[in-house]
């Protein structure tokens, strides 16, 4: 081989090497690349732990009759899948990826049955790929574009609101005291104070600004655009409403509620009550209101679909019903089956 066709190997050889290490680069910090602007769950969902969650034509949920483990379907119920086998809380859906608080199950065994503790996990389903986020103690979480908001203790630092981006997992916290990050919308992160008063409050996503923007006594705030909903907490915890641009509060209802939540125009509640306690759906509005069933009920998550909640202190079933349609509420057995039809 001649010494001209050495040396042009060599440059060639070279410049292989820097087009690997260049796109390596680019792999390592932007193989996430989630539109801004998105949001991986309803605020609704968030409240109520976040057990299920629809994203482009699929939901992801936490199937109450195998421990909690992560599952994937169809809003229709159909081609039902184990994902993997953490108990899953909090779960947030975009672009192909799924983050959620995620813990181990005893005595479990299989895929991803041994992780060394509680904490915050992405998951690429189409790759079974699982990545730790954090190893501080975290919980409630929101995915925002390519950026989670989460709750994060450590017994240095203490409690935090912090963030992880996705492209390169660097870390850093927002606010050094726990917020619930639940409400996003426009930028901004809608929340109730948890120290001095129960006002609303917005974090700018950006900047990191927090605002007083309306002294209420409010608790679970969701923002949906002109309307912030909340438990009006000096007035029993009646549901309510409040108009940003008329400064005006409108009263959904005077039932007192331990729980609810809201999904395009219509609310699902659990009205508190010692001697009647029911789940009830209302519209948004405070019109139309209906009992779903007598009794105490939990965890209402909403999909396009069905309403999923449980029966409080009853962690081993889910029931549903059609979330706009006329109510039928039947046992959530689309889950139990899928334990004994070997698909995972």
């Amino acid at each position: 081989m001649s010494r001209t066709s050495k040396g042009v190997i060599a440059i060639a050889s070279f410049i292989l090497v820097i087009i690997l290490v260049v796109l390596f680069a680019i792999y390592s910090t932007h193989h996430v690349a989630i539109p801004e602007g998105t949001v991986g769950q309803t605020a609704g969902n968030l409240n109520n732990l976040g057990l299920f969650c629809e994203s482009d034509g699929v939901v992801y949920f936490s199937n109450s009759y195998d421990d909690g483990t992560l599952y994937s379907m169809t809003p229709m119920q159909t081609d039902i899948k184990k994902l993997y086998n953490l108990e899953a809380s909090y779960i947030n859906a975009a672009g192909g990826y799924v983050c959620f608080h995620g813990k181990s199950i005893g005595q479990s065994s299989g895929l991803g049955s041994v992780v060394a503790k509680p904490g915050l996990y992405m998951l690429k389903p189409k790759r079974a790929k699982l990545k730790a986020l954090t190893s501080d103690a975290s919980q409630s979480l929101i995915l925002v574009g390519n950026d989670i908001f989460f709750q994060r203790y450590n017994q240095t630092t203490g409690p935090a609101l912090s963030k992880v981006s996705l492209k390169n997992y660097e870390k850093e916290d927002v606010l050094d005291y726990f917020i619930n990050p639940a409400s996003y919308y426009g930028g901004k992160i809608y929340f109730s104070g948890n120290y001095d008063d129960h006002h609303l409050y917005t974090l700018d996503v950006k900047t990191n600004e927090v605002t007083d923007i309306w002294s209420g006594d409010i608790y679970n705030p969701i923002c949906d655009g002109e309307y912030v909903y909340f438990m009006d907490v000096f007035n029993n915890y009646r549901l309510c409403r409040y108009h940003i641009p008329s400064n005006t509060i409108e009263v959904i209802t005077n039932d007192r509620i331990d729980t609810y939540n809201y999904y395009n125009g219509i609310i699902y509640y659990q009205k508190n009550s010692q001697t009647a306690p029911e789940l009830k759906r209302i519209n948004a509005d405070g019109t139309h209101e209906e009992v779903i069933l007598e009794g105490n009920y939990t965890a209402i998550n909403i999909t396009s679909t069905y309403t999923y909640f449980k029966e409080f202190g009853v962690d081993t079933k889910t029931y549903y019903t059609p979330t706009f349609q006329e109510i039928n509420v039947q046992e959530f057995n689309a889950a139990k089956n899928a334990l004994f039809t070997g698909k995972k």
